[in-house]
């Protein structure tokens, strides 16, 4: 037996289904929040704060997006029991007809000219232009006194400026912060561009100045970890971490 609940998010009803616990219901899986640029994380719990939802996460730590990015939170059963033609019938009388209705396109992150050195304001819920965040990641690289280039190829082999990725280890955001690194540069909110950045290219820096400047080295260490690098005493023989380091070197400007 299942039953629907809509709550708002950014001013819109949206659905999210739970289950209702009974003796005969198969076992659960935990919630699923689906996100608006199509993925969907495992979440064990969440709550609505002002403009933001926080999301817990399965394996622990805490994310918070802007309300417009969350299309549902929903519960399925690991293996829904077989629905026999009476009880089809049955629960296409008892539903009623529901419509649910688009909400307009949020905003998109744009930076003037003329403000390319003040302040970025982001709104929640906006759709973030590539061309700003390339504008953004490069203010915030400088800020750090990190090559530029260097802090672009890295988010275009991270995550292709997709503000809102999310890879199947665990890693957020344009940089692709694992949560322990967020943490460790004080990064509350993994999926606002600002914060990952400035913590990414924080951590990138930090691994520049540990191997004297070595780029190869310093990028071994974001895929790898430090200590994979230390403990090989250079680029670890991970078939990934090699082909990472190659493809962030091919993606600088010559």
């Amino acid at each position: 037996m299942r039953r629907s609940i809509f709550f708002r998010l950014a001013g819109f009803p949206v659905l999210a289904t739970l289950p209702v616990l009974c003796l005969s219901a198969a076992p659960a899986r935990a919630d699923v929040a689906l996100l608006k640029n199509g993925r969907s994380l495992p979440v064990s719990d969440y709550r609505i704060e002002g403009n933001q939802i926080l999301l817990v996460m399965e394996g622990g730590g805490q994310i918070a997006l802007p309300n417009a990015q969350v299309l549902a939170i929903r519960r399925e059963p690991a293996a829904p029991p077989p629905v026999t033609a009476d009880a089809a019938s049955a629960a296409q009388i008892a539903a009623p007809d529901r419509v649910t209705l688009d909400p307009p396109g949020p905003p998109t992150l744009s930076v003037p000219e003329s403000r390319r050195d003040g302040p970025i304001a982001i709104d929640p819920g906006a759709v973030f232009d590539r061309g700003a965040l390339r504008v953004l990641a490069s203010r915030i690289a400088r800020k750090h006194a990190v090559d530029e280039a260097l802090v672009l190829a890295v988010i275009e082999v991270e995550s292709r400026y997709d503000a809102f990725a999310v890879s199947p280890r665990g890693a957020m955001g344009l940089m692709q912060l694992m949560p322990q690194t967020a943490a460790r540069f004080a990064v509350r909110n993994t999926f606002n561009p600002v914060e990952n950045v400035d913590g990414g290219v924080r951590y990138l820096k930090e691994l520049l100045e540990r191997y004297s400047g070595q780029v190869r080295l310093a990028l071994a260490a974001y895929n790898a970890g430090e200590e994979a690098v230390d403990q090989f005493k250079g680029i670890p023989p991970f078939r990934e971490t090699q082909q990472y380091v190659g493809r962030v070197l091919r993606a600088l400007p010559r």
